[in-house]
């Protein structure tokens, strides 16, 4: 008989569980439903399109910048920067769709936690730049490592043969020591790009040449100092940055009036968010309980 009641008690409690999961999903989906009703505006659509992370292929994000400018519907788009920067190629292909697509409509940038070397590189093309104080961003240079395992190889008695067409194709080539030309050859390759780094920089920003060199040696600089440099235009969030869209179109939102802010990137945004709510809730559903009560459950059933 006591087990019958502890058995009643577990069942219980799984019914409590499972209704007070349904209706936390039913107030989410309400909630969300309801939340999307009063800011969903057409007029006031701006894309967010998120650069995050390393910077090591870009193809995802130029192909939706290019979405989102030929989309009709949306006004402007912010390209969300976290990133500490990465290939140069990646970054240089971001910041050239950039500089060309905000001639079909304003892109501006709002930068995150980090958004440096590559990431600001990335930025440059943009009609206007956001950050924030304590965002860490600058960082302008180059830099090229290369591991060498001579020692190591020596060591263990590992030998690499290379078979090679010109004296420059293996340069860089980790089971040997590094020529005095192949050396120059690479530091000249990491002087050219840093150089267009430079550039762009002077370019984007309006500023001198000669201004931009004086900081652009690798150092960080944080929001407030980037600002100063002219690096940035203002500080602000993602949503400041999305207003900013509707005044560079002279089209200025009233204060009682949001952007409406899509994250095309972001395929199950809402879908994930719905989950993360369903999880966080039921905190009855412990390690310890739930798999006890099932247990009963399916011993019952089967009895």
């Amino acid at each position: 008989m006591r087990e019958y009641f502890v058995w009643l008690a577990k069942l219980v409690t799984l019914v409590l569980v499972v209704g007070l999961g349904f209706l936390t999903l039913v107030g989410t989906v309400a909630a969300v439903g309801a939340a999307s009703n009063v800011s969903k505006n057409k007029d006031n659509k701006v894309a967010v399109v998120e650069l995050k992370g390393v910077i090591m292929d870009s193809r995802e994000v130029v192909e939706e910048l290019h979405k989102q400018a030929a989309d009709n519907s949306v006004k402007g788009i912010v390209l969300r920067v976290d990133s500490p920067g990465g290939a140069v190629g990646p970054s240089q292909e971001v910041y050239y769709a950039v500089k060309a697509l905000k001639g079909k409509k304003p892109i501006v940038v709002s930068m995150g936690s980090l958004a440096a070397s590559g990431g600001l590189y990335a930025s440059l093309g943009a009609s206007k730049i956001f950050a924030l104080p304590g965002t860490i961003t600058g960082s302008i240079g180059v830099i090229m490592q290369i591991p060498n395992l001579t020692d190591i190889a020596d060591k263990v008695g590992f030998q690499m043969i290379t078979i090679k067409s010109g004296k420059l194709k293996d340069v860089g080539n980790t089971f040997r020591k590094m020529a005095p030309e192949e050396q120059a050859y690479l530091e000249d390759s990491v002087r050219l790009s840093h150089e267009d780094f430079i550039a762009a920089v002077a370019e984007g920003r309006k500023l001198d040449r000669e201004k931009v060199v004086k900081f652009a040696d690798g150092r960080i600089l944080l929001g407030t100092q980037a600002k100063d440099l002219g690096l940035v235009d203002a500080f602000g969030d993602t949503y400041d940055a999305a207003r900013s869209i509707f005044e560079i179109l002279g089209e200025p939102l009233p204060a009682t009036s949001e952007p409406y802010l899509v994250y095309p990137n972001d395929k199950y945004q809402e879908f994930k968010k719905f989950l993360e709510s369903v999880i966080s809730v039921p905190a009855i559903l412990s390690p310890n309980s739930f798999p006890g009560v099932l247990k009963s459950v399916v011993e019952v059933s089967g009895g």
